[in-house]
């Protein structure tokens, strides 16, 4: 493959980073796919008779565009998955065209990777060239630029609290603001909070560091601290009492806000500029090998992102045309395994009945785990509750495991989410499950298939609470699932434990604090106080509730 680097083709890149490659002096060919849904790259190419050393596609955050012919392209083929934390059920079956792909989230790369693509790598998103700001001249304390909707409650609340905190600092809260006048608003700011949707490091992160304030974000990890450093670039909380603390600490610290601003603003120069991105992507296609799928296992792994897109309406296709794709390409069980969620969502169920029966008379595809759960799910779909069951059994065969024998429907669902959490798959984030149109496919999903038809079932909604309970992001959804149970289990402290964490993470201060009263009350008459502080320094390390609620008993 081409080392060197002297004619790149960019496609669908942000402006910024086209700018960053023309620095360089290279001859740059920048091509716009989106919002064509298949975009013929050699047919490209030669109409702007361009012979690359290089080719990175950007993922598009509006209408997805797929790129086709990529076998005739003799570069490195780079593609950069900008939001894999809401569209990984469709990036690890397209990241098999490419050679390397690039993660803007560390954390992400193990799921990108998961069908097989040989060379995911880290690249974060970047901040801007800002000049900075006087501090004295900032006219707002406090800025929050982004979408607040009734979908998502929890920022809704954290706004109210924002502006309730901050009303003497001259808060600025916008909805929609388009970008140069966000930017602006940012350099005329002091402190940006930031919330992201799945734990995810955000381009609020990178905005507002570039225009010199001081960010004061989510708890999420080490990833976002290899960027910038908590307590000298930027600060986090866990919660919204915390939150509360830190607001009062720096709108009220003007010197040591101002000195971490500069330090972010710095960092951003230093190390989260576009040419800084630019040099890591010469890098990392410097020394690519040849990854990419090819012939027929092109044809298939662009039918399977096809079949995810679709899936989960992100694809203007019409269901002949995802299932004309799936059926012309090799068949094997990854193949089959979409081929039933597509007629699943189509409501074929004389063809689902007819390819459920099938592929058991010929023992197709006897070990794909994929395979074997759609096929499965399907059968449930058609009321065929003994090949559902069938399925399941050659899944534990394959996998050499053993269960007791499922004897209902919520039984069978139950055992499959058990396995599917074991092996990790727990949710597909960005992806709006709905039981009557979608096949389940990951823990939760089989769960909410029993919550649809009994929504109070306080075994699946308790198992369901568990597997949610480490993916940041379903506090929300955990509020109402928690809500249900402990009007169930009214004397458990550990539930009550569990209500008042969400809500403290989603933004409810006021019912947050007063479910851990009522936890640690619970605990206090059952005699496991201990235990109960126990687990909640565990889970709060910076020992702020435990003062808060010390505070109210004393």
């Amino acid at each position: 493959m081409a080392k060197s680097m002297h004619t790149i083709c960019l496609i669908d890149a942000p402006p910024q980073l086209v700018d960053a490659f023309r620095m360089t002096g290279s001859t740059i060919l920048t091509l716009a796919a989106s919002p064509l849904p298949f975009f013929d790259l050699p047919k490209a190419l030669e109409e702007h008779d361009c012979t690359p050393d290089l080719v990175l596609q950007v993922e598009r955050l509006g209408v997805r565009s797929l790129l086709t012919g990529l076998d005739a392209v003799d570069c490195p083929l780079l593609f950069w998955c900008i939001d894999p934390h809401l569209n990984g059920h469709w990036h690890d079956s397209y990241a098999r065209l490419f050679d390397l792909v690039c993660s803007t989230q560390k954390a992400w790369i193990p799921k990108i990777a998961g069908r097989g693509a040989r060379d995911v790598r880290w690249l974060p998103w970047f901040g801007q060239e800002q000049e900075w700001m006087p501090w004295e001249e900032r006219e707002h304390g406090l800025t929050f630029v982004g979408r607040i909707t009734d979908q998502r409650p929890a920022r809704k609340w954290m706004v109210e609290f924002l502006q309730e905190r901050a009303a003497a600092f001259n808060p600025a809260i916008r909805d929609a603001v388009p970008f140069p006048k966000m930017m602006e608003l940012y350099r005329n700011s002091r402190i940006i909070p930031n919330e992201s949707i799945f734990g995810e490091v955000n381009f609020r992160l990178f905005e507002g560091a570039s225009c010199g304030c001081m960010v004061l974000g989510q708890t999420i990890g080490s990833e976002q601290e290899e960027l910038f450093e908590p307590g000298r670039e930027m600060d986090t909380y866990s919660h919204i009492a915390e939150l509360g603390e830190k607001l009062a600490l720096y709108l009220s610290n003007d010197r040591l806000t101002r000195t971490m601003a500069k330090a972010a603003h710095a960092r951003v120069r230093a190390e989260h500029l576009p040419e800084h991105r630019m040099q890591r992507i010469v890098d990392y296609a410097k020394n690519a090998n040849r990854n990419r799928a090819t012939g027929g296992e092109a044809a298939k792994w662009t039918a399977l992102s096809v079949c995810s897109l679709w899936e989960a309406g992100q694809f203007a296709s019409s269901v002949k045309e995802v299932l004309d794709l799936l059926d012309g390409v090799e068949k094997d069980g990854e193949v089959a395994a979409a081929t039933l969620r597509v007629q699943a969502m189509a409501e074929m169920h004389p063809l689902l009945k007819t390819n459920t029966r099938a592929l058991l008379a010929a023992k197709q595809y006897e070990t794909v785990p994929e395979l074997n759960l759609a096929a499965s799910m399907a059968a449930l779909r058609v009321d065929h509750f003994d090949g559902a069951k069938a399925f399941w059994y050659r899944h534990l065969e394959a996998s050499e495991k053993r269960a007791a024998p499922p004897n209902d429907r919520k039984t069978l669902l139950t055992l499959w989410a058990t396995d599917l959490q074991r092996r990790g798959m727990l949710v597909r984030p960005g992806f709006n499950f709905d039981p009557a149109r979608h096949l389940p496919m990951t823990a939760a999903e089989c769960l909410l298939a029993i919550l649809a038809d009994e929504p109070e079932d306080i075994p699946t909604l308790r198992m369901l609470d568990t597997i949610l309970q480490p993916v940041m992001g379903t506090e929300q959804a955990r509020v109402g699932f928690l809500s249900i149970l402990t009007l169930h289990q009214r004397d458990e402290w550990r539930l009550a434990l569990e209500i008042a964490l969400a809500n403290l993470r989603s933004y409810r201060l006021e019912s947050g604090l007063e479910e851990l009263q009522v936890a640690h009350e619970i605990a206090r008459r059952q005699g496991q106080e201990n235990a109960f502080l126990r687990v909640l320094k565990g889970r709060d390390p910076s020992g702020l509730l435990i003062r808060k609620i010390t505070q109210k008993t004393s």
